[in-house]
């Protein structure tokens, strides 16, 4: 019996073990925008008829606490949320609501404050965003209006504000600092001090998305992934018209299809992670990955199972 007792606490571990690694969570209503940092996922959903909350979940806390929700009068070109991001329980989100003119807000909260409006722009419907959040990283909270890049820091303050050349269409924070793409298709690196390290030229609309990490800057492309270490560039091909949704630790995470799947960039190794309903939303982070398994439901892998997964 003695013999056997060891081995028995380890079956009775494999659940919770299990439990830990992954986790699914139903919401209240259509998941609208969702976003991983650390621990932290960020979301929105319309839990009632054009009534949208914000909430934050946190996988290592176990919690999930609504941030703010809003009830929006019927538009014509209707109403939600654009993005959410977190970081250090401080959160970031982007509201829209109008007709031919959009009214765009930018707001924040942190642990223990009230929810307030740091950026509020009016834009023509047919037009580009005003305001975009870009991904957040542990620390920062990256967003941009216009040509006007800002970083905020979990509590509140800013890490730094920078001048574009051009405006802002998507922009990330990592591990080696942040990467803006322009309107001119250029991709500015920036340290994390929020000092200007490079601008290089690309033709406007060839890179989708960029990340400073490890290996190098990261560009998203229509056929794949560069990565621009130095002057040199290495190609890692993607399916035509899939979409990058992350980087960490040497997997890219990318959707094609109702293909959520996972490639490691050191030796090419593509597996397929989960297969979910069309144009599903992703994200992958240092500590998991989050997706929307159902219209209302929020799915977690921790890093340890994403890893061994490719």
């Amino acid at each position: 019996m003695r013999r056997l007792l060891p081995f028995m606490v380890a079956l009775a571990l494999v659940p919770a073990a299990a439990a830990a690694t992954a986790r699914e969570r139903p919401v209240a209503g259509p998941i609208e925008t969702v976003s991983i940092t650390g621990t932290e996922i960020a979301y929105a959903d319309e839990y009632r008829k054009r009534c949208h909350e914000i909430r934050l979940w946190d996988v290592a806390l176990r919690g999930d606490r609504r941030l703010a929700s809003y009830c929006f009068v019927s538009t014509s070109t209707g109403s939600g949320v654009a993005g959410a991001i977190a970081s250090g329980g401080r959160a970031l989100w982007l509201t829209y609501i109008g007709g031919n003119i959009r009214e765009w807000s930018l707001w924040t909260k942190g642990r223990n404050a009230k929810a307030r409006r740091i950026a509020f722009k009016a834009a023509d419907v047919d037009g580009p965003a005003p305001i975009i959040l870009g991904r957040a990283w542990e620390g920062s909270l990256p967003y941009a209006t216009g040509n006007t890049i800002v970083v905020l820091a979990p509590d509140g303050s800013r890490r730094f504000t920078l001048t574009a050349p051009d405006r802002v269409v998507s922009l990330s924070a990592h591990s080696r600092g942040y990467a803006a793409v322009l309107a001119s298709g250029n991709v500015l690196t920036i340290s994390l001090a929020g000092k200007l390290l490079r601008e290089r030229e690309f033709e406007p609309g060839f890179v989708q998305e960029a990340m400073l990490a490890a290996p190098g800057l990261i560009v998203k492309t229509r056929t794949g992934l560069e990565i621009h270490n130095g002057d040199s560039i290495r190609l890692v091909p993607l399916p035509l018209g899939s979409r990058f949704l992350g980087y960490s630790e040497g997997i890219a995470a990318y959707g094609t299809g109702r293909q959520l799947r996972l490639k490691r960039l050191a030796n090419g190794n593509d597996t397929l992670f989960r297969t979910l309903e069309p144009r599903f939303q992703a994200q992958l982070g240092r500590r998991g990955i989050v997706y929307v398994s159902t219209q209302t439901t929020l799915g977690f892998t921790a890093w340890a199972f994403v890893s061994s997964s490719v």
